[in-house]
C-alpha cells in the first residue's frame, strides 16, 4: 500500500527530471531578491529570469534577457501599467501554489502571475519562455502568451494581439509604437498616438483568425486555417544563431541574428527602414526629426517653439505667444531642407515666388509654415500641429516658420492701448444714450404688457397657440398625477390631450411668480417659442394664464434631457447617436440665431435644456432666459444669466451680449458629448479635473482616444469614427474660447461639424472662474432682454 502511494509522487518526479531536459524546474517556495540570487537560468544558459538591473540606476525590472551574452538583451518585461515597473534593491520574487508574486522592499505587492489553477512548480526553457506549471504538468501561464516589444523563436502574436515598443533604450515603459494583428488578419505598425490616421506598414489582409509565427530557422509568417503569408525566409544553420524580432523605440520592427557571442546583432529583415521618412510621429507635433551620426532620429523644435518635455523631446513641441488674431503678424524664419510631410497642408498656391509665398503666409492668421519649392514655385500653406516634420538633404524645399516681431509687437500694443481709450470713451457714451432710451422702451414696453395680459389668450390664439383652462390641463394630467421634474420655475407633469397626444405640463410656482422675472420667464417662451418653427426646437401647443396659474403646454419627450442619458442613466449613448444630437442641437441654434423671424440668444444652453424625443432626435427648450435681439441690433447689454460651468466669460465683463455666448455654452456642451462626462469631476486625476483643459491637453498631444477610453472598455466607443471625433474635439475648442470675436459663426459651427469646412487648431482655451449668477428679480434693459 505504502509503494502505491508513493509510484504517483515517483511518477511526478520523474515527469520533472525528464522535462529538466529543456526547462530548468523552479519548485514552490523559491525566491528572488534583487540584487542577490537575482536569477533563474534556462538549462542551457541561454536566458535568465529575474531581477534586470537599469543601467546607472539603482533600480531593477523583473524580465528575461539573453544572459550568456556581454549585451544581456532584455526579450521581455513584467506587464503592469504598460509595464512600467521598476523596483529598488531587496524587492523579492516569490514562487507559490497561487502563482508568481513580485513585491518591493516594503512588501507591498506589485506585480502577479495568477493562474486559476494550482501551481506546482515553474519552469525556465532553453527557448526564453517562462511557464508556470499544473499538478499535470501543462502550461497554465506562460511569458510567451504576454509579449512586450521582442518575439524569440517558437513564439506567435496571436490574433488580435498588440506589442508595444519600448519609450527609449533606458526608459523600459510602453513607448510611441505598436505592433498590431488586427481582426481583418493584416499585421500593422502605428504610432499610438495616431492609430486613427491609419498605419506606416501593413502586411496586407490575411482574412480570418490569423496568428503570426516565428520559427526556429528565422522564417516570420502569417498563417491562418486556410492560407498563410511569408513575410521573411528562413535561413539554414539556425542552431549557429540567436534570433529575435523586436519593435524598436523608433518605431522599426527588425529581426536579428547573432552569430556568435562577441559578435552585435545584425538586422535581417525590417519592413520599414527610415525612422524619419517611413515611420509616423517619430518626433510628436510641430518636431523636426533628423537622422544623428548614428542614423538614429533626433528631435528638434521650429524657432520660437520648446520642447512639451524637457526629459523626452520625442513627445514634441509646442509653442507660446503669437495667438492668431484680426491683428497677429510675424516674421518668417529659413528652415532649408526642411518639411512637414502628412496632414497639414491647407492651401497649395502656385506660380508664387517666394517673397510672395512667404507674404501670404504672414497675412494669414493660421499660417504657421509655408514651405516653398524654388524649381516649382509651389508655395504649401500649413498650421498647426505640425506633422511628422523632417530635415535632410534629400529634402529640397524650404521651410519658412512665422515668428512674432517684438518691435511690430511693442508698437501694435501702443496703438492697441489707444485704440482702447477711444473706444471706451464710445461706449461710455453710447451705453448712457442706450440706458435713456431703455428707460422710455420700459415705460412703454410696460404698458403694452399689461394690454397685452388683458387680452392674451385672444392674441396667442392668432399666432398658433391654444388658450388652455387650467381645468384642461388638470384632466390632461390626471389630476397632475405623473411628475417629470422640477427646478428653481416649478414642476412640469406629463399629460395626454383629448387628440391622443402626450404633453409636458411647466407648472411656475407662485414663489417664482411673486418674482417680477418669473412672469418675464413665462412671458419670454411664449414669444420666443410660440412663433419658432423648427424641428430641433421643442414645440410649444399652448398656455394657461387663469387668475394666477401660470401654465405652458409642451409637446412630450419621451427620452428625457440629454443630462440623465450623459451623466446619470448606466452606459453611454452610442458614438452615432451622440453626433446625431450635437448635429441637431447646432442646426436648432442656427435658426434661433440667423434663420428666424426674430434673432433670438437663448442663454442657457447646457444639457438639461435639451429634450430627446423616442428617436433620440434633440430639441432645445427652455427658453425662460432667451432675449430677443431687434432688427439690426447685433448685440446688448444684459444683466449675467445662465449656468456655472456653460456660462461665457463675458457675462462677467460687463460687455455686449451677443449669440456668442451660445456657441461658448454649445461648446462646453459639446465636449461634455463627446467625452460622456461634466464639465467638473472631483473624483478625475488632477490634470483631468476640468473638462475643457483635459480635452485639449489631450488634443496638443495627440491623446484623443483617452478622451474615449472608458466607452470603449465598456463596448460603448466601437462606433466611433476617430477622424469625426477630432473634428469634434475641435469644434468644442473654437466655441469656448475667451474672446468671443475668435468663436466661429453658428453656421460655421454647423458646417465645420458636417466636414464641409476645413478646421484650423485652436489656440488652448484660457480658463475663467465660473460662478453662478442667477437672474435678480426684474433686472432687465428694457425690450432689449425679454
Amino acid at each position: 500500500m505504502a509503494a502505491l502511494t508513493i509510484l504517483p509522487l515517483t511518477f511526478v518526479i520523474l515527469m520533472l527530471i525528464c522535462a529538466s531536459a529543456q526547462k530548468q524546474n523552479i519548485t514552490l517556495g523559491s525566491t528572488l531578491i534583487s540584487p542577490q540570487n537575482s536569477k533563474w537560468v534556462s538549462p542551457n544558459g541561454q536566458f535568465a529570469f529575474g531581477f534586470y538591473e537599469l543601467p546607472a540606476t539603482d533600480l531593477y525590472v523583473v524580465g528575461i534577457w539573453f544572459d550568456n551574452i556581454p549585451s544581456k538583451t532584455l526579450v521581455w518585461t513584467v506587464i503592469k501599467d504598460k509595464r512600467d515597473l521598476p523596483v529598488e534593491k531587496m524587492s523579492s520574487l516569490q514562487l507559490t501554489n497561487n502563482g508568481l508574486s513580485l513585491y518591493d522592499s516594503t512588501k507591498e505587492l506589485k506585480w502577479s502571475a495568477a493562474p486559476s489553477e494550482k501551481v506546482v512548480a515553474a519552469a525556465m526553457g532553453n527557448n526564453g519562455n517562462l511557464v508556470l506549471l499544473s499538478a499535470s504538468l501543462e502550461p497554465i501561464w506562460q511569458s510567451f502568451d504576454h509579449p512586450t516589444d521582442t518575439l524569440l523563436p517558437g513564439q506567435e502574436l496571436k490574433w488580435k494581439s498588440t506589442i508595444y515598443s519600448k519609450a527609449s533604450n533606458t526608459n523600459l515603459s510602453s513607448g510611441r509604437f505598436e505592433l498590431a494583428l488586427q481582426e481583418d488578419g493584416n499585421l500593422v505598425l502605428y504610432p499610438v498616438e495616431r492609430v486613427y490616421q491609419g498605419a506606416y506598414w501593413s502586411s496586407g489582409q490575411l482574412f480570418g483568425e490569423a496568428s503570426l509565427k516565428f520559427d526556429t530557422s528565422g522564417l516570420l509568417y502569417l498563417v491562418n486555417t486556410t492560407n498563410n503569408m511569408t513575410l521573411t525566409k528562413g535561413e539554414a544553420g539556425n542552431g549557429r544563431f540567436l534570433r529575435r524580432v523586436t519593435l524598436e523605440s523608433d518605431g522599426i520592427l527588425a529581426q536579428y541574428v547573432l552569430d556568435g557571442n562577441d559578435s552585435p546583432w545584425t538586422p535581417v529583415w525590417k519592413p520599414v527602414n527610415e525612422p524619419c521618412i517611413e515611420v509616423k510621429g517619430q518626433c510628436g507635433r510641430n518636431g523636426i526629426c533628423q537622422l544623428n551620426s548614428e542614423n538614429k532620429p533626433d528631435c528638434y523644435c521650429p524657432p520660437q517653439f520648446n520642447f512639451i518635455d524637457n526629459q523626452d523631446h520625442f513627445k514634441g513641441c509646442k509653442r507660446e505667444g503669437l495667438s492668431c488674431s484680426a491683428n497677429s503678424t510675424g516674421n518668417m524664419l529659413r528652415l532649408d531642407n526642411t518639411d512637414w510631410l502628412n496632414g497639414n497642408d491647407y492651401s497649395v498656391l502656385a506660380g508664387l515666388t517666394e517673397s510672395e509665398c512667404l507674404e501670404a503666409c504672414i497675412d494669414d492668421c493660421m499660417c504657421t509654415v509655408v514651405t516653398y519649392a524654388p524649381g516649382k514655385a509651389v508655395c504649401w500653406k500649413k498650421r498647426m500641429p505640425l506633422i511628422d516634420g523632417r530635415k535632410g538633404m534629400d529634402i529640397t524645399n524650404i521651410a519658412f516658420v512665422k515668428v512674432s516681431d517684438d518691435i511690430k509687437a511693442e508698437k501694435r500694443k501702443e496703438r492697441e492701448g489707444k485704440t482702447l481709450v477711444i473706444t471706451g470713451v464710445i461706449l461710455l457714451a453710447c451705453s448712457s444714450s442706450l440706458l435713456v432710451v431703455a428707460f422710455l422702451v420700459v415705460c412703454l414696453g410696460g404698458l403694452k404688457v399689461h394690454k397685452m395680459r388683458k387680452i392674451a389668450p385672444q392674441i396667442m390664439v392668432l399666432e398658433g397657440l391654444k388658450a388652455f383652462s387650467y381645468k384642461e390641463i388638470e384632466t390632461a394630467t390626471t389630476g397632475f398625477r405623473e411628475e417629470l421634474g422640477r427646478g428653481s420655475f416649478g414642476k412640469v407633469f406629463k399629460g395626454r390631450l383629448e387628440d391622443g397626444r402626450a404633453i409636458a405640463v411647466k407648472i411656475l410656482d407662485d414663489k417664482a411668480m411673486q418674482e417680477k422675472h418669473g412672469e418675464r420667464e413665462f412671458r419670454t417662451e411664449m414669444s420666443v417659442i410660440g412663433t419658432s418653427h423648427h424641428k430641433n426646437l421643442v414645440q410649444l401647443y399652448g398656455f394657461c394664464d387663469e387668475g394666477s396659474q401660470r401654465l405652458l403646454v409642451y409637446e412630450y419627450m419621451s427620452n428625457g434631457s440629454l443630462d440623465t442619458v450623459l451623466f446619470v442613466d448606466s452606459g453611454f449613448l452610442d458614438w452615432r447617436t451622440r453626433v446625431k444630437i450635437a448635429m441637431g442641437t447646432a442646426r436648432g441654434l442656427l435658426y434661433l440665431h440667423e434663420e428666424c423671424r426674430t434673432q433670438t440668444i437663448h442663454c442657457d444652453i447646457k444639457p438639461q435644456n435639451i429634450l430627446l424625443d423616442q428617436n433620440y432626435n434633440p430639441k432645445i427648450s427652455d427658453f425662460g432666459l432667451a432675449k430677443l435681439l431687434m432688427a439690426e441690433q447685433t448685440a446688448s447689454y444684459t444683466v449675467a444669466r445662465g449656468t456655472r460651468g456653460y456660462i461665457a466669460p463675458e457675462w462677467m465683463n460687463n460687455v455686449p451680449i451677443t449669440v456668442k455666448v451660445d456657441i461658448y455654452s454649445f461648446g462646453v456642451m459639446l465636449l461634455a458629448i463627446v467625452c460622456c462626462r461634466k464639465t467638473m469631476k472631483l473624483d478625475a486625476p488632477e490634470n483631468e479635473i476640468l473638462l475643457d483643459e483635459w480635452v485639449y491637453e489631450c488634443f496638443e498631444r495627440g491623446e484623443l482616444s483617452k478622451l474615449v477610453e472608458q466607452q470603449q472598455v465598456e463596448g460603448e466607443g466601437m462606433g466611433i469614427e476617430w477622424r469625426q471625433l477630432e473634428r469634434m474635439v475641435l469644434v468644442g475648442l473654437w466655441c469656448i474660447q475667451e474672446d468671443p470675436a475668435l468663436r466661429p459663426s453658428t453656421k460655421k459651427v454647423v458646417q465645420m461639424m458636417e466636414g464641409t469646412v476645413e478646421i484650423a487648431v485652436p489656440p488652448p482655451p484660457k480658463k475663467v472662474a465660473q460662478i453662478a449668477v442667477p437672474p435678480p428679480p426684474g433686472s432687465f434693459v428694457g425690450s432689449l432682454c425679454v
